[in-house]
């Protein structure tokens, strides 16, 4: 588990604080951040494997009644199907353990720090 794959949400705060990091994001990410393309970092663009996962996903979370927005759901997807660590601090990530123990993620502090 040694790629990390940033969703956006962490990287708006990496971009206001105007730091450098090394990793991914998807193509998705940069769709509704285009700032995020400043950062260099390698862009994913979802396949239909991870489309495919992503739609188990989804109906696997409707089952436990846990249901969140589709494109987490297809970021999850990519994360899982190439092994990376997802950054992120959107807390319903969390909700992919319940189904997924292999889903590895972490959840950053929204609140920058003030300098």
């Amino acid at each position: 588990m040694g790629e990390i794959l940033y969703d956006t949400s962490s990287l708006i705060n990496v971009y206001k604080q105007r730091r450098q990091l090394r990793g991914h994001t998807t193509i998705l990410n940069v769709v509704e951040f285009p700032k995020l393309l400043e950062l260099k970092l390698t862009v994913v663009y979802p396949s239909k494997h991870d489309y495919d996962l992503a739609i188990k996903l989804s109906k696997d979370l409707l089952k436990i009644g846990k249901p969140i927005p589709a494109i987490d759901i297809l970021i999850a997807a990519v994360a899982l199907n190439r092994n990376m660590k997802l950054v992120t601090t959107d807390n319903h990530f969390a909700i992919i353990r319940k189904i997924r123990s292999d889903f590895e993620f972490v959840i950053e502090n929204k609140t920058l720090k003030k300098e």
